[in-house]
């Protein structure tokens, strides 16, 4: 019988953004203390949480204020978000990699240091890179956690990097570590944070506020999709885990190829006053490298019991959740 792991508190960096926020909520819901992390205390796109939550203002790429947060709050698991945008990383790879890899070091190292029992880490999709044809369209062959890779851009290589670091030291039993690889994510803030990648969000935030969505191209493209507050669930989930984790990687996603074409029709169902065009074609987001794919979700959802809602019900609680706040 697996030997039980009892973890109540978390320290969370990157807490304050457009998913971590959501990590915050999932915590707080089942009953863990936790200790917010971030550069900046900005409770933007979660007002709710100001005077509810222990925070701490770290900048993770300084390790001594890492040793100190970590030392003093003494957290069993630390779920790790702080990290580059790709666009950004791509724009200053220095800085790409001082963030996302080196700084993902210095959080792995002050949790080994601090007795951490598990480390988990958002990482991404980008982490496949440009997949073979079988892949993406028009097949797209589910992708599973033990395909290679195939970085192409420096964030893409940035999270192999960072994820390769925790499996080892890992390996040499500083401490448990999975890595969740996410399907796109759409959610409240997305937009505004993340910028014009976030089209999936965009979709949605047009709808509501009644303006025009178009699109040249893209219609046909299909992808895998994860509502931003099912993300969050899952990390929770794993870092909360009572027995010891089975794999150091995990899909996370819907399992399903979802066309944008398609996906702009489920906004319209929910949203019957959308005006959204989309052309036909691939590629909408026109980065010129296939980063459309479909997860084999099997693992998380064997292991842990996992599994998001579906694509109607993310968007409209996506739209519930954008109207209650106005």
């Amino acid at each position: 019988m697996a030997a039980e792991v009892s973890i109540g508190r978390v320290a969370i960096t990157g807490a304050m953004g457009v998913n971590g926020v959501w990590v915050l909520r999932a915590l707080i819901s089942r009953g863990v203390d936790v200790l917010a992390l971030d550069i900046n205390e900005d409770y933007r796109l979660a007002p709710e949480l100001r005077g509810n939550i222990a925070f701490d203002r770290v900048d993770v790429t300084r390790p001594e204020e890492l040793e100190k947060a970590f030392s003093t709050f003494a957290p069993d698991a630390v779920i790790h978000m702080a990290a580059l945008l790709p666009a950004q990383s791509q724009s200053d790879p220095f800085r790409g990699y001082q963030l996302n890899v080196m700084a993902t070091a210095n959080v792995f190292e002050a949790a080994k240091n601090h007795g951490v029992k598990r480390v988990v880490m958002a990482s991404s999709k980008a982490a496949y890179g440009n997949m073979p044809e079988e892949f993406g369209y028009p097949a797209y062959r589910p992708v599973k956690e033990v395909d290679r890779c195939n970085p192409v851009a420096v964030y893409d290589y940035t999270k192999v990097a960072a994820e390769g670091l925790g499996v080892n030291l890992a390996r040499n039993g500083c401490f448990e570590f999975a890595a969740l690889r996410f399907a796109t994510i759409y959610g409240p803030g997305k937009v505004g944070r993340h910028g014009p990648m976030s089209i999936a969000s965009a979709l949605i935030e047009s709808a509501i506020a009644g303006e025009p969505y178009e699109l040249e191209r893209g219609g046909d493209e299909c992808d895998d999709y994860i509502y931003a507050e099912d993300a969050g669930a899952a990390l929770a989930v794993v870092a909360l885990h009572d027995k010891p984790l089975q794999h150091d990687l995990y899909n996370v996603g819907l399992g399903e190829a979802v066309s944008l074409a398609d996906y702009a029709k489920t906004v319209q169902s929910i949203i019957p006053q959308a005006k959204t065009k989309i052309g036909p074609g691939l590629d909408p987001m026109g980065a010129g490298v296939s980063y459309y794919y479909v997860f084999d979700c099997t693992r998380i959802r064997q292991e842990f019991d996992f599994t998001p809602r579906s694509l109607e019900a993310g968007i409209a609680a996506f739209v519930d959740f954008s109207m209650q706040r106005g």
